[in-house]
């Protein structure tokens, strides 16, 4: 009898060989049964034995990585919109209540930064020389985060709002320029389905 592996064992034997043809495990199952967080490490350690039976679905990195552009230029208007409305908040009376609004806004922001890097890491991993879809347009979204939290400390929520309404937008607009273009040379890496 031979000695179990672990699913971690498996998928490093398996993944370098998919990689060689732009693929990646997205998803498996053991025993009929979805391990939907097959990546994390309680997962990862545990052991398989002869008679389970493994299924593993793949998907071209180049997907991944469309579908990653995708999600994010359709966020993109909604963080804008975002931006609006709590720069607007900013402008009221009570404006020191909308602070929650403001943080909640950098969280969204940084799922966005996270989401293009990963779309990034896939496209090259696909064949797609480096695009600079994180450089200026964040280091743009970083200076406004400067004003925000500057102007925040100080109790200035006319310049927060201003911020907000005018750079940020801005920023966010040119990156959805940058990451439209990304996204058309990413789907020319896209492999066509075969009839």
């Amino acid at each position: 009898m031979n000695a179990p592996i672990t699913i971690d064992a498996l998928l490093s034997a398996v993944e370098p060989v998919l990689g060689q043809g732009g693929r990646i495990v997205t998803a498996l199952r053991i025993n009929g049964v979805d391990e939907p967080a097959f990546r994390e490490p309680d997962i990862l350690t545990r052991s398989l034995v002869d008679v389970d039976e493994i299924d593993l679905e793949t998907t071209p990195v180049a997907v991944l990585a469309s579908c990653a552009l995708e999600d994010a230029l359709r966020y993109l208007p909604a963080l804008g919109d975002e931006a609006r409305d709590v720069a607007s908040q900013l402008r009221r009376p009570d404006a020191a209540q909308h602070q929650p609004a403001l943080a909640g806004l950098a969280d969204n922001l940084a799922l966005l930064a996270a989401l293009v890097h990963t779309a990034d890491m896939w496209a090259r991993h696909a064949g797609l020389a480096g695009g600079d879809w994180l450089g200026d347009d964040v280091a743009a979204v970083e200076r406004v985060a400067e004003v925000l939290e500057t102007s925040a400390r100080a109790g200035d929520w006319v310049s927060a709002a201003d911020a907000l309404e005018y750079d940020l937008t801005a920023a966010l607009e040119a990156w959805q320029v940058r990451l439209a273009e990304g996204q058309v040379q990413v789907r020319a890496l896209v492999p066509v389905p075969s009839a």
